[in-house]
């Protein structure tokens, strides 16, 4: 039975995880599509540009409504074996694995530290905290996300080995940060040699200028 709940679980969490919360986002509430972005200009960091704090919103809400469904889910079907908090700890696991490596985009995903953050209360209220605690005093100092992240994953996997008395749970939860170090890989060295951009809000207002501007605000 524990083998099939978990099958059911992962496949579940994996197919949410792997849909865009950008491409979400850009269809649900602006009716526009991100793909349409220049390159350059498809990321999260960028579609929070274009569409300034309203954007946050959304992107968050969709996020966490992305993450949550799956997780709760998870921890319903391991409660008819007792072991829901598992179930919370690996349909997270599953969900980031999805955002991170998605199959609907050749496996080339987003950021999932905002998922990570959501998914954690529902395995530890406290260790969700300490990671939001150090990522805003991390990027407020820095304003480095990439080192905001790190860090703040840094010490919410310190923070559950201390606190979270399930091993199974503390390891699956170990191995969900893995795939967040995994998925800024590639920004350690650029933090190095100081090469890493520096994130600043700045909204983006050339949308303005598009030839059908004045046709959609009608």
């Amino acid at each position: 039975m524990t083998p099939l709940l978990l099958a059911v679980t992962a496949i579940i969490a994996y197919s949410f995880g792997s849909l865009s919360t950008p491409i979400l986002s850009s269809h649900i509430y602006f009716h526009e599509n991100v793909l349409n972005y220049s390159r350059d200009n498809a990321g999260i960091t960028r579609f929070l540009k274009r569409h300034g704090w309203k954007g946050v919103g959304v992107i968050a809400l969709i996020e966490a409504i992305k993450v949550i469904v799956p997780v709760l889910l998870g921890s319903l079907l391991m409660l008819i074996v007792d072991q829901s908090k598992i179930g919370s700890a690996f349909a997270l696991f599953c969900v980031v694995l999805g955002t991170n490596f998605p199959i609907l985009y050749r496996f080339h995903g987003e950021h999932s530290l905002l998922a990570v953050a959501v998914g954690t209360f529902f395995v530890s209220g406290e260790v969700a905290f300490a990671g939001i605690i150090v990522f805003i005093v991390v990027y407020i100092f820095s304003r480095y996300v990439s080192l905001s992240a790190l860090g703040a994953m840094l010490v919410m996997c310190l923070v559950a080995i201390m606190s979270v008395d399930d091993t199974i749970v503390r390891n699956i939860y170990l191995l969900t940060g893995l795939l967040v170090f995994v998925e800024y890989r590639r920004s350690i060295p650029r933090l190095i040699k100081g090469k890493e951009k520096k994130f600043r809000y700045k909204e983006d207002v050339t949308y303005m200028f598009d030839d059908d501007y004045g046709s959609r605000q009608n």
